[in-house]
């Protein structure tokens, strides 16, 4: 018995942060009310309270799960690389996935940009995952050019992404997924490029 409402629990969390997320997209940050997602996800807001106690504990998973989709997306990029300059662009790309950079998540993603510094849960999970593309960045990055000149380039790479990011939320921003990842790999390209001739000099 104990197996099954365990299991149960399971898939009603499963489904709620689902239905959260898919609400986020639609609705945004602040839209995401109790009533939406329970009305997405075919359950009473009663039932969507006993799961989260608080709307900050449902808006941790779901941005949880949106971060997970691109790291997972990154990850099955990062293992067919077989180079530090490969694993640069495998981190990028996966941060460009074209099911993902959407007008709409875009969107969404500018809700909660907006929220960081009004709840500490958000501004913690953030943290983490900007010192996770940074750690990833630096290892490849230090096996091309000196450790100075990687910190600088890792910091330009995750400026440049969150900038694509906010801009697409514009409805005339015309630079897709595609056009994106190729803008940022050729400012790479000429930022690598000046710093191992700088080294060179040196």
């Amino acid at each position: 018995m104990a197996v099954t409402r365990t299991s149960i629990e399971k898939i009603r969390r499963r489904d709620l942060i689902e239905a959260a997320y898919q609400t986020f997209l639609e609705h945004g940050f602040k839209g995401m009310t109790v009533v939406r997602i329970g009305e997405r996800a075919g359950m009473s807001h009663g039932i969507v309270n006993y799961y989260f106690k608080s709307k900050d504990e449902l808006v941790s998973a779901v941005v949880r799960k949106a971060n997970f989709l691109i790291m997972q997306d990154t990850a099955h990029r990062l293992r067919s690389a077989t180079s530090p300059r490969e694993r640069v662009s495998a981190i990028i790309a996966g941060n460009f996935a074209a099911e993902l950079f959407t007008r709409e998540i875009a969107r969404a993603w500018v809700s909660y940009y907006a929220a960081l510094g009004q709840q500490g849960d958000l501004d913690r999970m953030q943290r983490v995952v900007d010192a996770r593309l940074s750690s990833n960045l630096m290892h490849a990055l230090t096996q091309l050019v000196d450790r100075a000149h990687a910190r600088r380039v890792a910091d330009y790479i995750a400026v440049l992404i969150d900038g694509y990011w906010l801009r697409h939320a514009k409805s005339d921003d015309a630079v897709d997924a595609a056009a994106a990842i190729r803008q940022i790999e050729d400012f790479v390209e000429s930022q690598l490029s000046a710093a191992k001739r700088e080294e060179f000099l040196q």
